[in-house]
């Protein structure tokens, strides 16, 4: 036979008159605990009701003749042999069911039966005690924890008076007890030292010279090879326009890159988007140097492109997380010095080293070496500038640290799904150019600046090698003339940002400028640069001296960049909260630009001529 399962059942005994007491309360109510051990499967034992509870059970009310509620249920004979570990491995749960009914409903004969045989003071203590409702030792644990929670409301109350009175007083509140408006975490106050644009002006200058430094690795890497180009074409036996691939592709990675970056760049933060693309960069660019083939430069030339982008698009992003609009202007003009010293001083380092005893891999080992330098000082020294990314952070430390797991920032809200991903930030720069009127005037009229910039690699050593007969360095040295007038084009920005943008910002009623004030040097430019280009073209000739051309090829570089300033300044005014995608989306169009007109600087000059 199956052993006998411990405790009550159903239907069990239910024949033989036998019934649990009765308890008498002081309303005239009688208490009887039905059992369900039986219902759903559930079988469950006097040792879960009350498992240390040894007293004996109350002592069966056999001489009860009549039971308003029908013949009671009686518990089975206790096998004391049978294992609880067994026995009890179908429990499920324990519940007790207190049927009340009033004495009204009974006859006056059973109202004098259940008066005479009331149970004892002692047995209702323990059919209590059985069932959870009362005893010393509980009653002590639950005095304890009224104590507990009373106190912990009142040091509550008592912080959220001093955390009001701080407020009160413009103080910061600590930010592990306040009561943070629907969970979202924020800036303590509006001065607090963890929001980037409240940081020491020094320490901004300093982040703003590292912004610019792993910029100028990057452009640096793309004009430096065009010095490299002639003794490429020599060891490898092609052509001179099979050559200008090297620096086309790698402004070819510029387009696809900006889309990547700028989007990752407003999901995760600067820095993260920054490093680890400049480290990948740097080893497409050792790849480079250890070619043994024409394909292996193409192909690390593209790849190094598209990881050398991620500076060039998000750092005008940076900036704008570092400064307000009065002190952005400064500080744009340190970017665009980096962008294009980095094109202008390439050149005349590249075509120095490649005619030493060094050769031409070493223009590329350099880039190695000057990226990873700056870029061991960025990892140290570099910190997160993008707002929503460091208040992330802080809920996500405000989390572990006051358990309150509601706590987050408004950039945690966002769609992590990857369609909206791609659609909402992968395809915004484009949809920016195609839908924004402003962004796509600005960006095409800084991308023709720009394109003409990086056909300048090719057609100034046509100029004074090939019509005046200079050496390869001495070639490239009308490049320093490019980066005085880029110079000149920084002072005359950083006087206007001073004076006329000040006042205009000084005049509005909100302390904002209109985007459209940052553009009157881009009108200047818009006149001085092809001034640049008839002088060039004006004093080409071998019988003239030099210093005409050079002059002319000055006001071109200062043209260049009172345009390309211009740009960014009203691109990052204008889309302030998605400056990386306005940047993106000047850089993708201004690489195509890039890319293609190099290839037109050698037809152009040798077909027409250089004045012409």
């Amino acid at each position: 036979m199956p052993p006998r399962l411990r405790g009550r059942s159903f239907g069990q005994n239910t024949a033989s008159g036998g019934a649990p007491p009765l308890t008498p309360s002081a309303g005239g109510l009688y208490r009887i605990r039905t059992p369900l051990e039986h219902v759903d499967g559930i079988v469950v034992y006097d040792d879960d009701h009350h498992p240390h509870d040894d007293s004996p059970d109350p002592p069966p009310a056999a001489q009860r003749t009549e039971w308003p509620f029908g013949a009671p249920l009686h518990e089975e004979d206790e096998d004391q042999g049978t294992d609880h570990a067994v026995t009890r491995r179908n429990t499920q749960s324990v519940s007790d069911v207190t049927i009340a009914a009033r004495t009204d409903s009974m006859g006056e004969g059973a109202l004098a039966d259940k008066a005479q045989e009331a149970p004892s003071v002692d047995q209702e203590n323990q059919v209590r005690q059985r069932q959870g409702w009362s005893g010393g030792r509980n009653d002590a644990e639950e005095r304890e924890r009224i104590r507990r929670i009373e106190k912990q409301g009142k040091e509550g109350r008592a912080q959220v008076a001093i955390n009001e009175k701080t407020a009160e007083q413009g103080g910061a509140i600590d930010p592990r007890t306040r009561k943070w408006k629907d969970d979202i975490v924020t800036y303590d106050t509006v001065d607090d030292p963890t929001n980037p644009k409240n940081w020491p002006y020094f320490r901004k200058v300093m982040i703003t010279m590292l912004f610019g430094t792993t910029t100028m690795c990057s452009t640096f890497a793309s004009s430096v090879f065009s010095s490299a180009s002639p003794y490429i074409q020599e060891e490898f036996g092609v052509g001179r326009q099979v050559v200008v691939l090297g620096i086309s592709l790698f402004i070819a990675g510029y387009i696809l890159g900006p889309l990547l970056w700028s989007s990752l760049s407003e999901q995760y933060g600067r820095k993260g988007t920054i490093l680890v693309p400049v480290f990948i960069f740097m080893c497409f660019t050792a790849a480079t140097a250890t070619a043994k083939d024409l394909q292996t430069i193409f192909i690390t030339r593209f790849f190094g492109g598209v990881f050398a982008s991620s500076p060039v698009t998000i750092v005008g992003g940076g900036l704008s997380d570092l400064f307000d609009q009065k002190e952005r202007g400064a500080a744009v003009v340190f970017y665009s010095l980096m962008v294009v010293g980095g094109p202008c001083l390439g050149p005349l380092v590249g075509a120095s080293v490649s005619q030493s005893y060094l050769g031409w891999r070493w223009t590329m080992y350099l880039t190695v070496i000057l990226t990873g330098f700056v870029l061991v000082v960025d990892i140290f020294v570099l910190p997160e500038t993008f707002s929503p990314a460091i208040l992330t952070r802080k809920a996500q430390r405000l989390r572990l640290e006051t358990r309150r797991w509601a706590l987050h920032s408004r950039h945690e809200e966002r769609n992590t799904e990857f369609s909206y991903f791609i659609e909402q930030y992968f395809t915004l720069p484009l949809r920016m150019i195609a839908t924004e009127p402003m962004v796509t005037c600005i960006t095409l009229y800084n991308s023709f600046a720009y394109g003409i910039l990086y056909m300048l690699f090719g057609a100034i050593p046509i100029v004074y090698e090939e019509n005046r007969g200079w050496s390869p360095v001495a070639g490239t040295l009308p490049f320093l003339s490019v980066l005085v007038g880029c110079f000149i084009a920084a002072g005359i920005n950083v006087t206007y940002s001073n004076t006329i943008f000040r006042r205009a910002l000084e005049n509005s009623p909100d302390g904002k400028a209109k985007p459209e004030m940052r553009l009157p040097p881009m009108m200047v430019g818009s006149v001085t640069f092809p001034i640049g280009f008839f002088i060039v073209g004006w004093t080409s000739d071998p019988s003239i001296h030099w210093f005409p051309s050079v002059l002319g090829f000055a006001f071109i570089g200062m043209s260049f960049l009172l345009i390309f300033q211009a740009g960014l300044n009203y691109l990052i005014d204008s889309y302030t909260s998605k400056a990386a995608s306005a940047v993106a989306a000047n850089t993708f169009l201004r690489s195509i630009f890039a890319a293609g007109l190099p290839f037109a600087a050698a037809p152009l000059f040798h077909n027409l001529g250089i004045n012409w």
